[in-house]
């Protein structure tokens, strides 16, 4: 049976949170703020059974919390000594609770009836009637495992990633209520034994209230959906320091302040030991990590070319999105070293900023399906078959393909998938043509505006990939400009002759044909073998001989095409005589055999030729 739909709306689950922190600010009952944790996991995503389950302080047994849906006699049930066995002796004692909280990782279990390795679950589940479970641990940055929170589905189902994320940021949530339980008993033994020291007790309360009121402060910056730039100006206020965020490829998402904004360390920075070592630790443990200081007083430039100065400490938290490292929250230059509780509303704003960078990705993800399927449509052969429709479809992403566009296409080597290859080529491009990018065939194809400064652009797209994925070669063919949709194929086709060509002897580099002429037509239709013998066995000669004398044969014919076979023009541009170009073009058809008052021998040559711009090696 395939799961429900899940509500994820960021809306709807900040609502939760809200409804969570206020009840923990409220200081309600700890036993009482998990059942609103288990009831709103039902409520959330559609289980019928919850349970939050504490591991007792002999780190043997795990007991019931919180719950919701859940009988008392199962409660009582699960609540005996041999139930949950934290360290059972066999599999017929173990549960996936147990093991979820041993191993630290989420445990799914899909259908009960084939859980052979949880012996104790086929005892348990006909008591309440489940025939699948979900339970994800709570980790606490401070005390580190606390207990699970099991979900439970009176049907059998498979769990999805979106429920998988939902629990576990949930986990999240019962578990950051009971540090926070924990810290307001910690409190209290401290008012206990430090109540004839008023001073500092004001102070613990300042933090506290100050905490409060920081947490209070981004329940509302999510509400009002202020983005990225928003939540990272907020922190930047609150902290009195630079706050950048980058995704895993070091591109920058948002920063601030805009006035005296401190760049976080650049790429020769992070390759110094002590550096690296502490962004090691960011794909182990989810907390902030202090990154060591460069040497003071010597001011520079960053990698983005702000000005750097002696910065006053540098702190990075990672921004962790399916429990991978989606990107990095830096502080930088703070007006004084974040205190442990300054530290947590890092990580509570990095929390947030992953649910946005998440979103984000999502919203990437659709875009980059809608683009594939709109280039496979206009690349239709013969074009498209509603050529209307792929306009408005166009339109609706933002691109005007009615314009005159050029199209271009971008292999890579080995082959094989590139996760957010289209996320890189926006990012290289977004600033002057935005592209519409789509897989098509076996190729990326690209199509961007035909504007001034094209070249520019794509070979700057080029260098970003290239920097993005250095283990693959990336190769890419200019085709030739489509003034409309119905021209696109056409233009598609030349530009993925031209990369076949072009891979098949050499891969890497910008190819562009945008200026071929008929010779566009052989390139589209031949195949990169053929169209190689071709020019080799047509240019042999020529190259012999210009290899032995170190004659100019070769460029003298390739000027003399390009100015419309005129003697005198070609001389004019090589600055020699009409006669030597004469005497060189009677040497061609020599040693070719062929005569150049031919109009098919002239365009074979520069067809020829043209291959052999296309593959840039020397004839052998």
């Amino acid at each position: 049976m395939g799961a429900p739909e899940v509500p994820s709306t960021l809306r709807s689950w900040m609502s939760v949170v809200g409804e969570i922190a206020r009840a923990v600010n409220a200081a309600e009952p700890l036993d009482g703020v998990l059942t609103r944790v288990a009831e709103q996991a039902c409520a959330l995503i559609g289980f019928e059974y919850c349970a939050v389950m504490l591991a007792e302080p002999d780190q043997e047994h795990l007991r019931v919390a919180g719950s919701s849906g859940l009988s008392r006699d199962y409660v009582a049930l699960v609540s005996d000594t041999g139930s949950l066995l934290i360290h059972p002796a066999g599999p017929n004692l173990d549960s996936p609770a147990a093991e979820a909280y041993r191993v630290g990782h989420t445990v799914a279990v899909s259908d009960v009836g084939s859980a052979v390795r949880y012996g104790r679950l086929r005892y348990l589940a006909p008591k309440q009637g489940y025939q699948a479970l979900i339970a994800a641990p709570l980790h606490a940055p401070d005390s580190g495992l606390l207990g699970v929170i099991v979900a439970y589905s009176v049907a059998a189902r498979e769990f999805g990633a979106a429920e998988v994320e939902l629990i576990e940021l949930l986990a999240d949530q019962a578990a950051l209520a009971c540090e926070t339980a924990r810290l307001r008993s910690d409190q209290q033994n401290v008012i206990t034994e430090l109540s004839r020291t008023n001073d500092e007790l004001q102070r613990s309360r300042a933090v506290m209230e100050w905490a409060e009121r920081q947490h209070r402060r981004l329940m509302r910056l999510v509400l009002d959906e202020v983005g990225l730039a928003g939540l990272v100006t907020a922190l930047a206020e609150t902290l009195g320091a630079s706050v950048t965020v980058e995704d895993r490829h070091g591109r920058v998402l948002a920063r601030a302040p805009e006035s005296g904004y401190h760049p976080p360390p650049d790429g020769a920075a992070r390759r110094r030991r002590p550096v690296r070592a502490a962004l090691d630790t960011l794909a182990r443990q989810n907390e902030v990590v202090e990154v060591p200081a460069g040497r003071p007083g010597r001011p520079g430039a960053s990698a983005v070319g702000h000005p750097v100065a002696a910065t006053r400490g540098v702190w990075v938290a990672p921004v962790v999105v399916g429990g991978e490292l989606a990107a990095r929250l830096w502080v930088t230059n703070p007006r004084a070293a974040p205190a442990p509780v300054e530290r947590r509303v890092i990580e509570r704003f990095a929390l947030v900023v992953a649910l946005e960078v998440l979103k984000q990705q999502y919203l990437v993800d659709v875009e980059e399906r809608l683009s594939g399927d709109l280039i496979g449509d206009l690349l239709h052969p013969g074009g498209p078959l509603h050529p209307q429709g792929v306009l408005d479809r166009a339109a609706a992403l933002g691109h005007d393909l009615s314009r005159p566009h050029v199209v271009a296409v971008l292999t890579l080597d080995p082959p094989g998938p590139a996760p957010r290859l289209a996320e890189v080529v926006h990012a290289a491009a977004r600033r002057t043509v935005p592209p519409l990018v789509g897989p098509h065939e076996d190729v990326q194809v690209l199509l961007l505006p035909d504007v001034p400064g094209l070249d520019d652009v794509l070979r700057g797209i080029l260098t970003q990939v290239e920097h993005a994925l250095p283990e693959r070669t990336a190769t890419m063919a200019v085709g030739p400009v489509a003034d409309g949709p119905t021209d696109h194929e056409a233009a598609y086709r030349v530009a993925r002759g031209a990369v076949r060509l072009r891979r098949a002897v050499r891969p890497g580099g910008l190819v562009d044909v945008r200026d071929l002429g008929l010779a566009a037509f052989l390139l589209e239709e031949g195949t990169p073998g053929a169209l190689r013998r071709f020019a080799r066995n047509l240019l042999r000669p020529v190259v012999a001989h210009d290899a032995r004398r170190g004659g100019d044969l070769l460029p003298t014919l390739r000027v003399w095409l390009a100015a419309g076979c005129s003697t005198s023009a070609t001389a004019r541009t090589l600055v020699v005589h009409p006669n030597t170009v004469g005497y060189r073009l009677a040497s061609i058809e020599k040693l070719t055999g062929r005569s150049l008052r031919r109009s098919d021998t002239r365009l074979d040559l520069q067809l020829a030729l043209t291959v052999r711009d296309i593959v840039r090696v020397e004839d052998r």
